[in-house]
């Protein structure tokens, strides 16, 4: 059981705090991992645990109530149309904000076109919600330095996200060069304090699939920093021992990550367990133990 030991959860817990988060002047200097919140979320949330006596541990079978300060979503995919209204007030029951992906059918290019999808999302709310979608622009190789100003002065825009051509769902319109054809929007970007939000998987077929994320780091994240230290990025939903010790190495808020549960909780053995499992397939795929060790900050600093 998750909360069969309250100490054990106590100093976890602690842990994530003071290694993992990293607070700066915007939401992507956060090293937010799963349920880590910010000093601005919304209302608690109550789950049925009962008040932890952290002083001693918990006995298996004891109801307890753990309140929490509602948490916000770092990575979400709402979609459209019916996938919209049937996903959205899930997500707005637990979650006080949320950064949404723009991986759409046409993709959220523009600021213009964000702040519609903004507005499909709060009408498709119920009506008693305060939950805050927090939209995103899909970078492109043709996205121009001014759509940044005008993301920036929208006031509904937080980030950019930057998906390699075919890497995943909906990318087909994603990058091709990241430093060949992007820099001067990465620098606006720099300049109007925007996060760049990453999905780091390299997509040369000759690379193997549990790679992808090392290759990238390797290939293209890794000389982006160095060509611009001052942008700063979130590596989303990392999977390796390796995006952990890139982080790492990188100057203090500049560069975050989120991770997503499966990715804590499994190994790549999930997929194969008692045959193929293929609701355990997803982008990025998951990784060796030892990945998933180290996500779970047994081996952080």
């Amino acid at each position: 059981m998750l909360f069969s030991c309250g100490v054990h959860l106590r100093r976890r817990l602690l842990s994530l705090q003071e290694t993992l988060v990293k607070s700066g002047e915007d939401m992507g200097c956060l090293r937010a991992l799963g349920m880590m919140t910010t000093p601005n979320a919304c209302k608690a949330s109550k789950f049925p645990f009962g008040k932890v006596d952290w002083s001693r541990p918990v006995s298996t079978g004891v109801r307890m109530e753990l309140s929490i300060t509602k948490p916000d979503d770092w990575h979400l995919h709402l979609r459209e149309g019916d996938l919209l209204q049937a996903v959205v007030s899930h997500s707005a029951s637990q979650f006080g904000r949320a950064i949404v992906m723009p991986n759409l059918k046409p993709p959220v290019t523009t600021t213009d076109a964000a702040m519609t999808y903004r507005e499909s999302i709060l009408k498709t709310l119920p009506s008693n919600s305060d939950f805050d979608p927090l939209m995103t622009l899909y970078l492109t190789d043709k996205t121009h330095p001014d759509e940044i100003k005008h993301a920036r002065r929208s006031g509904v825009v937080f980030g950019v996200k930057l998906y390699p051509a075919g890497a995943t769902t909906n990318s087909q319109d994603g990058v091709t060069d990241v430093i060949g054809n992007c820099l001067p929007v990465l620098k606006e970007m720099i300049e109007q304090n925007m996060p760049l939000l990453v999905h780091g998987e390299a997509t040369n077929p000759m690379v193997d699939i549990f790679d992808r994320e090392k290759v990238f780091i390797d290939t293209i994240l890794r000389p982006l920093i160095e060509k611009l230290p001052d942008l700063k990025v979130v590596m989303e939903h990392i999977t390796t021992q390796d995006a952990v010790r890139f982080i790492e190495s990188c100057r203090e808020g500049s560069v975050a990550a989120t991770v997503t549960p499966q990715h804590l909780v499994l190994n790549r053995n999930a997929l194969f367990q008692g045959g193929l499992q293929p609701h355990n397939f997803c982008f990025p795929v998951l990784k060796r133990e030892i990945h998933r060790s180290c996500l779970r900050c047994d081996e952080w600093k």
